[in-house]
């Protein structure tokens, strides 16, 4: 299949410049791809050529990522959804399907609650329909620890390479495609080798916002079709969690909601980028 046309460009979006890595097609409606926690828009590139037919993707650096502007507040999903809002504003889009991955699905359910004229259906990719506080409870300080990031400041491309070999990461293409993928995490730190996009105090702000998030709420506020992507792995404690999650959410989305499992690990788009096409194409198709 022949990749869409790439267009990458920043586009203001009221008093923050976002980012967006435009594929270009011509398949009605338009799919704004959103990445997860300290991600880039990046995360969506080996998904946009497997799309059928050939569908417009615009895969977006959310605030405080990649080459998105850094506002030292405002990471709230009301301020991230406000910022897509804008943005699909922007583009002169009228009406958009909205796939998130991790975080960014989360984001993606709360901009169809906010905008059910505008958004068609969501797919949620391992992300936005669990509610942390059934991992963490409800302690902030345990969950807190957990959502820390480790000190990455200093680590050199070499090591993001031998991650990449020892992950399976490059599933979906190999390896120097995946790093150039997950370099886009990253840029140049002040004394030498590489440090994270993402701020660590923007980091755990968003980090605090999704723990307080509250997923079967958003879920019921959302009145489009809404696709469930969850990884299926070898993790049985993980599998049962999924699935009784899963459950909740079907139960809250009736005949608006779909469950579907892949194999793989949590970043299904860039693992298993044919068959994440494939779930989007579904609900879009269906539309």
């Amino acid at each position: 299949m022949t990749a869409a046309a790439l267009e990458e460009r920043l586009v203001a979006t009221g008093s923050v410049g976002l980012s967006v890595r435009d594929h270009h097609g011509d398949a009605a409606p338009p799919l704004l791809a959103l990445h997860g926690l300290a991600s880039n828009a990046r995360w969506w590139d080996l998904v946009a050529p497997q799309l059928h037919p050939a569908r417009r993707i615009v895969a977006v650096d959310l605030r405080g990522h990649g080459r998105s502007d850094r506002p030292e507040s405002g990471y709230s999903f009301d301020e991230v959804t406000g910022d897509l809002r804008q943005l699909i504003d922007a583009l002169a889009i009228d009406r958009v399907a909205v796939a998130g991955h991790s975080w960014g699905a989360a984001v993606a359910l709360e901009l169809a609650a906010a905008e059910p004229q505008r958004v068609a259906g969501v797919v949620c990719i391992e992300g936005g329909f669990a509610d942390l506080r059934s991992i963490f409870g409800d302690s902030w300080e345990v969950a807190e620890r957990a959502m820390t990031p480790p000190d990455m400041v200093g680590i050199s491309e070499s090591q993001l390479r031998g991650y990449i070999e020892g992950s399976a990461l490059a599933g979906g293409s190999d390896a120097a495609t995946a790093l150039a993928i997950l370099l886009g995490n990253f840029e140049s730190a002040p004394g030498g080798g590489l440090q994270p996009r993402l701020r660590r105090d923007h980091h755990m702000a968003i980090a605090r916002h999704l723990y307080e998030w509250d997923g079967p709420a958003a879920l019921a506020r959302v009145t489009v079709p809404v696709h469930l992507v969850v990884a299926e792995n070898d993790d049985p404690r993980r599998g049962a969690r999924l699935a009784e999650a899963g459950e909740r959410a079907l139960a809250v989305l009736g005949e608006r909601g779909r469950f579907e499992r892949i194999r793989g690990g949590h970043d299904l788009p860039v693992e298993r980028p044919r068959e994440v096409a494939a779930a989007i194409d579904r609900l879009v198709s269906a539309l």
